[in-house]
């Protein structure tokens, strides 16, 4: 079992570190931002088993949007003289790097280096196996911003080409992200002929959640969302592959207790979860 486990998940691991993401179109008119935010946060990682999640991003126009409106952090002293540069524009903005993923956990972005242009959206893959302890494990992500402009300095412009680390010798940092690792004991008691239904990650969750249960083949599966009056308030199918899937689930219910359910035509398992104001 643990073998037919280990081929899966390095099977799944394959696709999806050779797959690019797609940048979603919705946010090009948002501000700068990363999707899902910490509130939110990333799904949970099982260990042993394939992870995989995406984050969304858009890119700050302005050095005024990359500081969030923080002019304080958008002056610069030179010469004796006070420069403001918020209104130059951001030409690049790279993701340096990822610091306390675990082990055989990645992330790579839908460009070279992770490095996008400024006013744009863009995506990361996080994927991989890993078998650290379970625990939390606190994410931070460091960026270096690219811009350009002109200060006049003694009447004269002087054209100046810089960058964050460049200008302060530190880069940005995003911090309040994490992984949960979670034990593998319950997925690792299940046979390859089963079909199984898995606690959703986080609970309680606010506006997003996620799924995850094994098919022994490829099947349409009903989801199902049912409140504590019996009323069935949410259905959709999924079209459930053979192996481990992963359901992502983006809900307005209000905060109380729920049961979700799915059902193969010839099986049906149900779970509850918990849902908390946003």
């Amino acid at each position: 079992m643990q073998k037919f486990l280990l081929t899966l998940s390095i099977t799944i691991t394959y696709f999806f570190s050779s797959a690019q993401c797609t940048p979603n179109s919705l946010y090009q008119d948002s501000s700068y931002n990363i999707w899902p935010d910490t509130v939110q946060n990333l799904p949970h990682v099982t260990q042993g088993l394939s992870y995989y999640t995406q984050i969304y991003l858009k890119t700050p126009e302005t050095l005024i949007e990359a500081a969030s409106g923080d002019s304080s952090l958008t002056t610069i002293d030179t010469l004796g003289n006070s420069y403001y540069i918020g209104t130059w524009p951001v030409d690049s903005m790279t993701m340096v790097s990822t610091i306390g993923l675990p082990s055989g956990i990645s992330l790579d972005c839908n460009t070279t280096s992770c490095f996008f242009p400024g006013n744009v959206v863009g995506c990361a893959n996080v994927y991989g196996i890993t078998n650290d302890p379970v625990g939390v494990y606190p994410i931070t992500i460091e960026i270096n911003v690219y811009t350009h402009g002109s200060i006049t300095v003694f009447g004269f412009p002087i054209a100046v080409e810089t960058d964050l680390y460049t200008a302060t010798g530190a880069y940005e940092t995003i911090e309040g992200y994490k992984i949960v690792i979670d034990a593998a004991t319950d997925i690792e008691a299940f046979h390859k002929d089963d079909f199984v239904l898995f606690q959703n990650v986080p609970n309680p969750c606010s506006a997003t959640t996620y799924f995850k249960f094994y098919s022994p083949k490829s099947a349409s599966v009903q989801f199902t969302v049912i409140d504590m009056f019996g009323r069935e308030i949410i259905t959709n199918m999924i079209s459930a592959s053979n192996g481990l899937n992963s359901y992502k689930f983006k809900h307005s219910l209000a905060p109380g207790i729920y049961l979700y359910s799915i059902n193969n035509g010839v099986e049906q398992i149900s779970k509850r979860m918990i849902v908390v104001e946003k």
